[in-house]
Parts: structure tokens; sequence; C-alpha cells
């Protein structure tokens, strides 16, 4: 009789023995494909956070002794300018895009310039020569620009700047309206320190959806209505003969998971003299939102560990249990003159006969209970999340996160007005994304081939484990035992 035949006979005669094995292998096999499947799902949610998300990591000059071409100059009012004779370029620029995840990039450098514009004040009193001054913000793509990315301003006519519109402005729809002015119209800025006239056409106007508040103190050129962007033509003029480019960049990446490998790749491009910049990474946004699912993957997976060990020992115990109630039976078939190898397979096949059956039916008792443990565990992690994310926006306040850089000591602590809130709202808005986020758990073939694989591997164990005993007997020493 085969092997097969034999074990299906004693599954079938057995069947108080054969339900109760059932019964364990099914409760065993829903908590690991539980498991399976909850692992599975977060992997998924983390790929689209990061998609969602991104994240971002900043190229700037470095304004530091660290540089060998940083300069400072007076500028005869108490002051002084920091510049680089060594700039972020254009063909910079296009050289790091290249580099493989990344998405796009933002650049800027703020100028202050005089008009010929009346220019909308702001609430702070000023001196005279900076009372009408404005930023004159030179950019790769206005398009790109954290103003316009953020929401905090929307083109309404016109088009963007971008590398190629030479001579060209963007100005607020305030700013043409009191001065009466239209697509096509030309002003003239001029360079506050050098005096040096540049006119340029109005090929877009925008409106600020986001607009100061009405309480905060604001100085005339930090006002949103007074921004007037233009390219990096524009800025080379302005500054003659001055080493012209941008203070810095933002590089926008499609994972954020990969940034250490972007930054390296980045840092290995020979023709960049790295000594003049320096290299920050963000990526805050997806920590933040991706934490619960961390910590669900490595809890998730933990249990799946803990799961497959406690069964391999409660599996061995019962299987030794029975094993002892079948030394007759062991002791027969070993003097009919069959191996111990056969009667342990047929041991095997008998109890992954059953577990092909509990393992098949444990995808509907894990679908019942897959989904709502997933999202309990993840909302008790996001309660803590809630809590510590609070305390790091708290401090990322206090410590000025997100500020500009200026090319002005004078004005190092004049920022971006929105840049402060923008950056805390993403962290806030990360935050409750991983608060509200739910798992959708689906059980597929691949976790359903995992179960069978790692029940097949615990099983074996287990029937080995338990056969160990009786199998190192003699026949002559199990039929003594029996009498």
């Amino acid at each position: 009789m085969s092997i097969f035949k034999r074990s299906i006979l004693y599954v079938t005669r057995k069947k108080g023995k054969s339900t109760l094995l059932f019964l364990v292998l099914l409760i065993m096999a829903t908590f690991v494909l539980t498991g399976l499947s909850i692992e599975k799902s977060t992997k998924i949610e983390q790929q689209k956070l990061r998609e969602s998300l991104g994240g971002e990591l900043t190229v700037m000059v470095d304004y530091t002794a660290n540089n060998p071409y940083f300069k400072k100059t007076n500028d005869g009012d108490g002051g002084y300018y920091l510049y680089s004779e060594r700039p972020l370029t254009q063909e910079v620029l296009d050289t790091i895009s290249k580099v493989k995840g990344i998405k796009k990039y933002d650049a800027f450098t703020p100028t202050l310039v005089n008009t010929n514009l009346d220019v909308i004040p702001g609430n702070v009193p000023m001196k005279d020569r900076y009372s009408k001054l404005v930023y004159a913000r030179t950019v790769s793509s206005s398009e790109n620009n954290s103003y316009f990315e953020s929401g905090t301003m929307k083109l309404v006519e016109g088009n963007h700047i971008t590398p190629t519109t030479n001579g060209s402005a963007l100005i607020s729809k305030d700013l043409a309206e009191k001065n009466k002015l239209k697509l096509g119209d030309t002003i003239t800025i001029q360079h506050s320190e050098n005096k040096q006239n540049v006119d340029v056409k109005i090929i877009g106007i925008y409106e600020i959806l986001k607009p100061d508040s009405p309480i905060k103190n604001i100085v005339t050129y930090d006002k949103l209505e007074n921004q007037i962007f233009v390219n990096l033509d524009t800025l080379q003029k302005l500054n003659k003969n001055m080493p012209t480019g941008f203070i810095q960049a933002t590089f926008e990446v499609n994972d954020p998971a990969e940034l250490d490998k972007i930054i390296s790749d980045i840092k290995g491009i020979s023709s960049i003299d790295w000594r003049a910049f320096k290299v920050s990474t963000d990526n805050q946004d997806y920590l933040d939102a991706a934490a619960p699912l961390q910590k669900l993957q490595t809890l998730v997976t933990s249990i799946i560990i803990v799961i497959a060990i406690v069964s391999a020992v409660i599996l061995a115990l019962i299987l030794t249990m029975w094993g002892r109630t079948r030394i007759h039976e062991t002791g027969v078939l070993l003097s009919l003159g069959i191996g111990k190898i056969k009667i342990v397979s047929q041991y095997l096949t008998e109890v992954l006969i059953i577990a092909v059956l509990a393992f098949g039916f444990s995808y509907f008792t894990s679908n019942a209970i897959a989904n709502n443990l997933a999202n309990n565990i993840l909302e008790q992690n996001s309660t803590v999340s809630k809590e510590t994310g609070t305390n790091d926006i708290d401090a990322k306040v206090k410590e000025g996160y997100g500020d500009d850089i200026s090319i002005s000591i004078k004005d190092k602590n004049k920022t971006n007005n929105t840049s402060k809130q923008e950056n805390v709202d993403k962290i806030n808005n990360s935050v409750e994304q991983s608060e509200s986020s739910q798992i959708s758990v689906n059980i597929d073939f691949y976790n359903i081939l995992q179960l069978y694989v790692i029940g097949f591997i615990i099983i074996t164990i287990s029937v080995v484990i338990s056969s160990l005993t009786v199998m190192r007997l003699n026949p002559r020493e199990i039929l003594s035992k029996m009498s």
C-alpha cells in the first residue's frame, strides 16, 4: 500500500484527531495569512505615500569660509552682502536634474530692486532707501516656484517665466491694477546697489490666493503683491560683471526613500566643484506620514515570526502526544520492513493533507478579520504619531523651520512670509493623512503561496521533531514498551 493511500485511510478513520488538527492548522494559517497580507498592504501604502508626498533635496551656495569662492562686501549702510564667485548656474542645474530619480526643481535668487512702479507699502516703516524697494525674484521656472506650487499664487493671465523667456516678468494683479498695467507693457527695474537699469516686459499676471495676515508686520519688499518674477538673463544684466546665478535650488525626487542614493549620485558629478555648494535633504513629510505604517509593518513582521515559532512548538507537542499513541502501529510497520523514512513520510503526508484544506479555508477567515485588525493597529500607531508629531512641529517653528537664505545679513531674518507656515502646514497635513489613512488589505495568490511555503516548513519541522523519540527505537524496543 502506498504512503498516500495509508495517509488518506488514517485521516478519514481518525475523524476526531483530524478535525482537531484541522482547527489548529486553520487558526495558525489564519494568523499567518493575515499578517502576510497586512505586511504586503503596508508596503503598498508606503509606496503610495512616497509617490504622493515625494521628497526634496536642496543644493545651495555655501556662504561660509569652507567655500573658497565666498566673498563679503560692505553695503555702506551698516550691513554687508554675501556672494560667491561660483553660484549655481543653469548648466549646473541641468546637469543635476539629469540624475535618475529627480522629478523637477525650483531655483531662485532674491534681488532688491527699485522700480518705476507705485508699490504697495508694508506696515513696517523703513529707511528712505528701502521704503520702495521690492524683490526681483529670479527663478528657473515660475511654474515650479514654491509660491505657485503651494497655491499661494496662481497665474491668471499670460505665461509663466522659463529659462528662455528673457527680458520678461511676472507681476501681481494688485500691482498691475494699481499702476494700470497689462500684458505686454514694459516696466523698469534697477539694482539697489549698482543702479543698473533693465527693462522687462510683462508676460504674466498672478493672483494671490493666500494673502498675508493683516495683523502681521511686513516690510514693503516682503509684500506678496510686490514680488516680481524674472529669469536668469535679467539678473545677469542687473549684476553687470558680477558672478550671476541662483543661490539655492530645491530638487523634488520621485521616491524619498532613495534620497541618500540620489545625493550620492549628485555628489559624484565630477564637473561640479562641490567646495562651493552644500546639500541638505527634506523628506520629513514622508517620514511623518509613513511612521504609523512603518511601525505597523515592523509589528506585523514580528508577529508573523512569533506565530510561526509558537505554531511549530504547539504542533510538535500535539504530534508528539499523538505519536506515542501510535507506537504499536509504528512497530508493526517496522516489523513489516517499512523503513523509518517512509513511516515519517506517511505521518508528514497525513498532516499535509489536512493542512492543504485548512490553509485553503484560511483565505475566508483571514479576509474576515484582516482589514479590521490592520486598521485598528494603524489607528493606535497614528495616535502616538499625533502626539509626537505635534511636539516636532512646535520644535520646528521655534527653530525657524523653513527660513529662506538671504544675500544680505541685515535681511537674514526677514524671511519669505509664507515659507514657515507652508512647511508647518505640510507637516500637519502629513500627520493628519497618516491618522486618517485606511489600509485596504487584499489577500492575493502570492500571499497564499507564502502561507503554503511557511506552513509546510513548520509542519515538516514539527513532524520530524515529534517523530524523533519513536524513530530512535527498533521494533523489539517498541514491542517491549507496549508490553
